[in-house]
């Protein structure tokens, strides 16, 4: 499959116009009650035909629809792009050439979604191109849903269909059972992260990487980069990095959890991120550096640091320490068992909301005219790190933002 392929996708604008016009019966809405769509395991062998092709043709059309009644526009082709130049194109297949000649490990794929019918359709869209490029025995979707009151159920019950039908492996939960209200709220996320990644901690073995995706507008060639990324650099951890808006423009988003090399937080300015200069020097020229923690909407992890008796899961934080969140707990944990290579990769940008996502897709951000650079010039010098990491603490059981004083914790 060419890399123009990958990068403009499978369904492009044209495709997506005659789906568009096509007639679907929708049948059947999924009851608002807990089910469990099971795992599904693919047989070996699985070919595409063309049953296979009308089912993936009903999906599409499918999500198309929904995803014009929910935003009134099309929205679908946003990782359509007939402008790439063809140096461009030419740099991305010799790039990812290792990820698509199906020999790499099996890939992970893990989502907690809530009311997450906007993002839902882009999610699925965009995993099943993955699945055709890696091959479809090379990834698992594990995906671990509750309590949403829109059309995230609906929508995860026509995807597990789907999936089923194209032989992809998978489990996806849908519950109804809502946050218990004496639980912590980084205690209850944390759970959820380890519900979606049950089906690994059982049979972590056979997958080399696992990409945790939060609820953000994505497409394929993100995910492509921070698994080359990953492999590349042996990394433990890397992870793109996530906007919304601040002021007249886009602001970095996660700045609660992310750390750079020296501990400190990233600020919400792109062209002042961190007083790492180091840092702002691979920033402004997209390429990837060193960091203490990130998560920032998706995160691909090395699936060795999940395995045997010890191995890590997300937590919440014990009784003396700083009330972090599940994400910068992972983190540490990660340093304090010398898994150190942690990278944060710039030319992965990602949103949860439409306006900064189409904000993203500009030529000032995304430059689909320009080669990728020479992995050599990319290559990071890993440091040590630092020995203490800044903490901003969410203390109420409830709290969403930071609501104690800030400290510094020893790694």
């Amino acid at each position: 499959m060419s890399l123009r392929a990958i990068l403009a996708s499978l369904h492009g604008r044209r495709y997506l116009l005659m789906v568009g016009l096509m007639v679907l019966a929708l049948v059947g809405i999924v009851s608002m009650y807990s089910f469990d769509l099971k795992t599904y395991t693919a047989p070996s062998g699985t070919r595409e035909d063309t049953m296979m092709q009308k089912v993936r043709s009903k999906f599409h059309t499918y999500l198309y629809k929904t995803h014009y009644e929910i935003h009134k526009e099309d929205l679908l082709d946003y990782c359509s792009q007939d402008d790439f130049s063809d140096e461009f194109v030419k740099s991305a297949e010799q790039r990812y050439m290792n990820l698509t000649n199906g020999k790499t490990e099996p890939v992970f794929l893990a989502a907690n979604l809530y009311n997450s019918e906007k993002v839902l359709p882009n999610m699925a869209t965009q995993f099943l191109k993955l699945a055709d490029t890696l091959g479809h025995s090379r990834i698992f979707i594990s995906i671990y849903e509750n309590g949403s009151t829109d059309k995230t159920k609906e929508i995860l019950h026509r995807f597990n269909d789907t999936l089923n039908a194209l032989g992809i492996a998978h489990r996806i939960v849908a519950e109804d059972t809502p946050k218990p209200e004496h639980i912590h709220r980084i205690e209850y996320l944390a759970k959820l992260r380890n519900y979606a990644m049950e089906p690994l901690y059982s049979d972590g073995a056979r997958f080399g990487r696992v990409a945790f995706l939060n609820d953000v507008y994505f497409c394929q060639a993100d995910l492509f980069e921070l698994l080359f990324q990953s492999q590349t650099h042996g990394a433990h951890l890397t992870c793109g990095e996530d906007y919304d808006m601040w002021g007249d423009g886009v602001g970095f988003y996660d700045t609660w959890v992310a750390r750079d090399i020296k501990g400190e937080g990233f600020a919400k300015e792109v062209h002042r991120l961190s007083k790492d200069d180091g840092t702002m020097v691979a920033q402004m020229r997209d390429r990837p550096f060193q960091v203490q923690c990130c998560w920032n909407g998706m995160a691909v992890i090395d699936a060795k640091v999940f395995r045997g008796e010890d191995g890590l899961r997300f937590r919440r934080s014990a009784k003396d320490e700083c009330s972090a969140s599940e994400c910068s707990l992972f983190c540490n944990d990660l340093w304090r068992k010398d898994f150190k290579r942690v990278v944060m990769v710039p030319r992965v940008k990602l949103a949860y909301d439409i306006e900064p996502r189409n904000i993203l897709r500009t030529p000032l951000f995304f430059p689909a005219d320009l080669p990728y650079n020479n992995p050599a010039v990319e290559k990071i010098s890993f440091r040590g790190g630092p020995k203490k990491v800044l903490c901003r603490p969410l203390n109420g059981i409830d709290s969403h933002h930071p609501d104690g004083p800030q400290t510094y914790v020893t790694l």
